[in-house]
Formats: C-alpha cells, sequence, structure tokens
C-alpha cells in the first residue's frame, strides 16, 4: 500500500474558508483518501459503466444530481406559560433623567492616603477614652499635612531631586492650624495629630505620601527601587530648534537668574538713595 505525501504548501488569504454544513464533511476528512484519489476511483468507475453500456446498446438516461440540503443544527427550547408571572417587571421608569454624580476627584473629596497598622494603633490609643477623631479625618489631616509641607518646600526652593536624601518638613503648627482653620477641629485634637504626622516624618526622613517622594537616582541598580525617571537621550539643537527643559538644572539657574536681579535691585535702590542724600 503505497504511503501518501502532503506536500506543505503556503496559507492562501484569498481562498474563502470552508463552511462545515454537516457532519459528514467530518467524516470525509477523515479518510486518508485524498480528493483526487476520490475523484480518480469516480473517474474509473464512470469510465467503466460507459464502456458496458456501450458494449450491450444500453441508453441510460442521465440522473440528477441531488441536491444536499444544509442541515442547521438547532437548540430545542421550551415555552413557559407562567414566565411573565414567575419572573414580573420590577423596573419603573423614573419621571426624571438620569444623572451621574462625579467622581471623588472631580468633586476635590478625594484622600489619596490610607491608614497603615502605625496610624491606626496611634488612633485607637488616642480615642481610648472617648472617641474624638474618626478614620476618614485622620487620613483627611496627614493628607492635608503632606501637601501643606510640599507647597512649602516649594516655595523655599528645598527640592529633593533624588531618592535617598533626607527630606525635611518646614510645616510649622501655626501655618498648619491658619490654612487648616475650615475643618472645625478643636485645638488639641489638631496639635495631636501634627505632632504625630511631624514624629513619623522625621522617622522616615521622607514624605509618608508616595507620589510626593522623590524618586530614585537613573543609576539605581535596586529592582525595589521602581518609578525612576526615564533616560533622555540629549539630542544637539541648533540655536533656533533650542528646547527648554523643566529640569533641575533648569530651575537651579532660574534661581540664580533671580538672586542676580535681587543683588541688582538692590544696589539701583543704593544709588538712588546715594543721589537722592546728594541733591539734597
Amino acid at each position: 500500500m503505497s504511503r501518501l505525501s502532503f506536500r506543505p504548501r503556503p496559507l492562501d488569504i484569498h481562498k474563502k474558508l470552508p463552511i462545515v454544513k454537516s457532519v459528514k464533511d467530518f467524516e470525509d476528512d477523515d479518510t486518508p483518501t485524498t480528493s483526487a484519489t476520490r475523484s480518480s476511483q469516480l473517474l474509473r468507475l464512470s469510465a467503466a459503466d460507459s464502456d458496458f453500456n456501450v458494449g450491450n446498446n444500453i441508453e441510460v438516461a442521465p440522473t440528477p444530481a441531488k441536491k444536499l440540503a444544509s442541515e442547521i443544527p438547532t437548540p430545542q427550547f421550551v415555552v413557559v406559560d407562567t414566565y411573565e408571572r414567575d419572573y414580573s417587571r420590577t423596573f419603573a421608569q423614573p419621571t426624571s433623567y438620569l444623572r451621574g454624580r462625579g467622581a471623588r476627584a472631580e468633586l476635590g473629596e478625594f484622600v489619596e492616603y490610607d491608614l497603615d497598622n502605625e496610624d491606626e494603633d496611634w488612633l485607637q490609643q488616642f480615642n481610648r477614652e472617648k472617641k474624638t477623631l474618626s478614620p476618614d479625618r485622620f487620613e483627611n489631616l496627614l493628607f492635608k499635612f503632606e501637601v501643606l509641607d510640599h507647597k512649602a518646600r516649594e516655595r523655599a526652593g528645598v527640592i529633593t531631586p533624588t531618592f535617598g536624601a533626607q527630606v525635611p518638613v518646614l510645616l510649622q503648627l501655626d501655618a498648619a492650624a491658619e490654612a487648616l482653620q475650615a475643618q472645625g477641629i478643636k485645638h488639641v485634637v489638631f496639635q495631636s495629630a501634627y505632632s504625630y504626622w511631624k514624629e513619623k516624618r522625621e522617622r522616615w526622613q521622607k514624605p509618608i505620601l508616595r507620589r510626593l517622594q522623590p524618586p530614585p537616582p537613573v543609576n539605581d541598580t535596586n529592582p525595589y527601587n521602581v518609578f525612576r525617571p526615564r533616560e533622555k537621550a540629549h539630542r544637539l539643537h541648533t540655536r533656533r530648534m533650542q528646547r527648554r527643559e523643566n529640569n533641575v538644572q533648569s530651575f537651579e539657574k532660574l534661581r540664580q537668574v533671580r538672586r542676580n536681579l535681587e543683588q541688582a535691585k538692590v544696589i539701583l535702590e543704593a544709588l538712588i538713595k546715594v543721589h537722592s542724600m546728594r541733591s539734597t
């Protein structure tokens, strides 16, 4: 018995996909004979029949090809008469339009800080005799302290460029109380929360809010220090195509320009004062 050989051919993207309409299509595919073999066998049988009919002078009427009906499987279903009664309609159309409520970040009420185990232990110890501070209010206070301290460091120009250096605490109690006086918290409770936050910040030596912590340096190979800044490819630009970059080096240059302008202002004021005294 000759072994069939199949020559691998590349896929034709223009060839239509065959549609399986009956189980017989799978049976034909499972047979080891190819389409060429089946066609050759049919041709041989038809040739033998034609020779036999010609030799015996028998006329055979052409039989019409039987059209195979497409078999499309249809799932069975049962009509349940009591469906409308068992599952009644509970939806009632409202008289007004549906209105979506904005997210917490859009409403300005979103707090990015969650209490950790240390914060919860301190809050439980603080509320041991009387519950004077709720967890949500405590989270809001710590978040406000972090944001206010970051703004104070920005105004003072104390910005730590890389991770690892100590980040000082510049927010004072009086400034925090003045900025958060609309919270309506008692001064004793506010002072206790501020003292706890400041002690934790000095112990951590970095902000407790993740997005305010400085990123690690680019050459740091520690896989646990993530969120490092991407290395920018510095390309040479002409004077016309020169772009300004918002980085620490540009910030230091602007600070130097500001100091020079302030010194020039002091010198000009002194000259004006000297000339005014001479004229009098």
